[in-house]
Order: C-alpha cells, then sequence, then structure tokens
C-alpha cells in the first residue's frame, strides 16, 4: 500500500464528477474522521455549494491571480478545457486517526505526487447511469458538463491505475462506512 515513514501519509480521494466524493468527504468532515484541504478555484459554484463545500474555496479571478503571484499556491492549473483555474495551497499534516484529505481528479495525481510523496489514493466510482443522473440535474441548475460524461470510462481507467483502494457507491451510508474501515486500517490511532 504505502511506505510508513515517522510521517502520515496524506490522502487524496479521486474519481469522475458525480461519484459522490464531495458528500462522503462532508459526511466523514462531520464525523471528525479526516481534516480537509480545500483547492481553491476560479469555477462558478452549483447552487448551495459555497455554504456546503468542504472541499473547494470560491474566489474571483483577481482573488485567485493575487494568491498566485504571492507564491501561495503549490501548483495552479485550468482543467477540462474550461477557463477556470484550480490551486493547490499547502496542506496540513496526517494526525494519528485524522489523514490530512485534500480532493484531486487523476489526473492531477503527477503533479500532487511531487510535493506529497507519501500518500495514499482513494477512488470513488459509481454505476455510469446515476453518475449521468446527476451530472445532468446540474446541467439543470446551470452547469457546463463539458467533457465530464464523455470522459467518465478514460478517468475512471485512469484512476484505478494509481488508486490504493476503489470504493463503489452503492450508496452514501455504505460508502463512508467502507471508507471509515479503510481509514482505519490506513491511518488508525
Amino acid at each position: 500500500m504505502h511506505s510508513r515513514t515517522t510521517e502520515l501519509p496524506t490522502l487524496a480521494i479521486i474519481g469522475p464528477s458525480g461519484a459522490g466524493k464531495s458528500s462522503v468527504i462532508r459526511q466523514l468532515y462531520d464525523e471528525g474522521l479526516i481534516h480537509v484541504n480545500p483547492t481553491w478555484t476560479t469555477r462558478p459554484p452549483r447552487p448551495g455549494e459555497v455554504e456546503e463545500s468542504l472541499e473547494h474555496l470560491f474566489v474571483t479571478p483577481e482573488e485567485f491571480k493575487e494568491k498566485e503571484s504571492a507564491g501561495f499556491f503549490l501548483e495552479a492549473v485550468e482543467m477540462f478545457g474550461l477557463p477556470f483555474r484550480y490551486g493547490l495551497p499547502p496542506i496540513k499534516k496526517s494526525e494519528p486517526g485524522r489523514p490530512s484529505l485534500v480532493m484531486l481528479r487523476a489526473s492531477l495525481v503527477p503533479l500532487f505526487n511531487k510535493y506529497f510523496p507519501n500518500h495514499i489514493i482513494y477512488q470513488i466510482e459509481d454505476d455510469v447511469t446515476r453518475i449521468q443522473e446527476r451530472l445532468e440535474a446540474r446541467q439543470k441548475h446551470g452547469e457546463d458538463l463539458g467533457s465530464r460524461l464523455s470522459d467518465y470510462e478514460r478517468e475512471v481507467e485512469a484512476g484505478r491505475k494509481i488508486a490504493d483502494r476503489v470504493f463503489v457507491n452503492k450508496d452514501l451510508d455504505t460508502l463512508a462506512k467502507d471508507i471509515k474501515q479503510a481509514l482505519l486500517e490506513d491511518f488508525g490511532k
């Protein structure tokens, strides 16, 4: 799985859009099981996302550029061919029983590796039909789907190649239970 050093690994959760990453992260955070390090983004938030999001901080392009110019981000990128920027800030170290987590996409793991070679990656997947329903619901609220659904299989396969563990989201409670068990095994007290 990972090499045990004196420092606990950093946890990255990856998976395609609509797989349930944000929902399970919120649940684990609410139970005090993880520390979430939000990425910064210029992407417009979905309805309710500003109040609910732990995994992203939404800022204007000007605020983002200011932080980037000040050297705040470890890395800053554009993704999906869209004009939005994402920035990876410094990440808090993991503690026994409470790993430090960041939510990423599989394509960003090589950049993550550069800064956090001691890490564990959990991939979350779901049935493509359920993901399509979620993404279509987001589209009704004005979100541009871009290539997210058409790239689903490619993203799942890319993630499987780099993930230490793969979880299938059959329902949120089961997913959270399975991840809690993995957290105990990988980051136990």
